[in-house]
């Protein structure tokens, strides 16, 4: 069995010298991430911008897809922002919380990372675990919204989800690519809008 058919990514470890190696390998591939599409991201120019070996990649990693979405997942948690239900126990709120403006300010803070991400040269892992927390994400809105306005609905809350996830990472990829200097809380209206359209 290859390295390309063993899991996705290795197990975790707390050893400072995985910590260490792992960062130096997500710094690398989100710096290269910013200069260019990264599906023409070469293992060698991780390892090379990293410098580490390819056998320290694939100590921690068995493809660069895996490592670029724990890159952007790191990156977003050190801004200090995530996709969260903080707020909705209480019901709908009429404005977008503020836990989603700083996640799209973060986005738009890193455009030219995230365009080339979520581009059509950009990741599908990434576009891939960024749907999943999306919905995830939704589908815990939606049960705790439920709590308070039950909604009959001959669609089930996890597929209702996937849509939406699908709808908002299309708003984002093309606020980046087609209208990059709408501000940001106009970009979360939109979000919210589709989010909570009747």
């Amino acid at each position: 069995m290859n390295r390309e058919q063993t899991a996705q990514r290795k197990p975790a470890s707390d050893d400072a010298r995985v910590l260490r190696s792992r960062g130096l390998l997500q710094d690398a591939i989100l710096k290269l991430g910013q200069e260019g599409p990264v599906d023409g991201i070469a293992i060698s120019d991780i390892t090379q911008r990293a410098g580490v070996s390819r056998s320290t990649f694939y100590d921690h990693y068995t493809d660069k897809e895996t490592l670029l979405a724990d890159a952007i997942d790191r990156h977003a948690l050190d801004a200090g922002v995530s996709l969260r239900t903080e707020g909705l126990d209480e019901g709908l709120p009429g404005q977008p919380p503020q836990f989603l403006v700083d996640y799209l300010q973060h986005i738009a803070d890193h455009a030219q990372l995230y365009r080339n991400v979520l581009g059509a040269h950009g990741s599908a892992a990434v576009h891939a675990r960024l749907a999943r927390s999306i919905a995830t994400i939704l589908v815990e809105g939606i049960g705790l919204l439920g709590q308070h306005a039950p909604v009959e609905s001959p669609v089930p809350a996890a597929v209702d989800a996937a849509a939406l996830a699908g709808a908002i990472l299309a708003v984002i990829t093309y606020w980046l690519e087609q209208l990059p200097q709408t501000p940001t809380p106009d970009v979360a209206e939109w979000i919210w809008e589709i989010i909570t359209r009747e």
